[in-house]
């Protein structure tokens, strides 16, 4: 993934919901002009206290109900697909809400093709489904929950398997 995007351009990098931080720090150590901040749940960010730094801050919260912080651009790596639609806009609305207006949405998830026939992410879809009430969605999928948070997809990153989905404010 890190050789199929280029993070350099962002000067602060928001992981939403990104656990032990380990996306986050393979992007700073990636995009060395960079500072992060990790946003999980406070049981999360305790358990990853040893991390932090001065290129990279812990913010504890619920992004359902706490304010995220203000970045250039924000990862939300195999989070989305954890929640039903109406939860996942929530989730989308709340970055959008601490977003500045040239911010950056990269949503890491796995996409369902548009053609017929077997692929891993429809049996991971049911999986999603039927342990958590998620989805795996199509690019089109993502595009409407993009739309209805007042963002706009720019464009899907392949990166041999998982999509970087690039979206920005409107």
């Amino acid at each position: 993934m890190l050789s199929a995007y280029d993070f350099s351009p962002f000067s602060k990098i928001g992981d939403i919901g990104g656990g032990r931080g380990h996306l986050l720090q393979a992007v700073l150590e990636a995009a060395p002009g960079a500072t992060g901040v990790l946003f999980d749940q406070p049981h999360v960010i305790a358990e990853s206290a040893s991390l932090a730094s001065k290129r990279l801050s812990l913010q504890s919260g619920d992004f359902f109900k706490d304010a995220l912080p203000a970045c250039d651009a924000y990862l939300v790596m195999e989070v989305i697909h954890d929640w039903n639609d109406h939860e996942s806009i929530a989730i989308l609305r709340a970055i959008r809400k601490a977003a500045p207006r040239h911010a950056k949405f990269l949503l890491i998830e796995e996409l369902i093709p548009d053609d017929p026939g077997p692929h891993w992410s429809k049996t991971l879809d049911i999986l999603m489904l039927s342990l958590l009430g998620g989805a795996q969605r199509t690019r089109q999928e993502y595009a409407a929950l993009f739309k209805a948070a007042d963002c706009s997809l720019v464009r899907a990153v392949d990166t041999g398997g998982i999509s970087i989905l690039e979206a920005v404010p409107v």
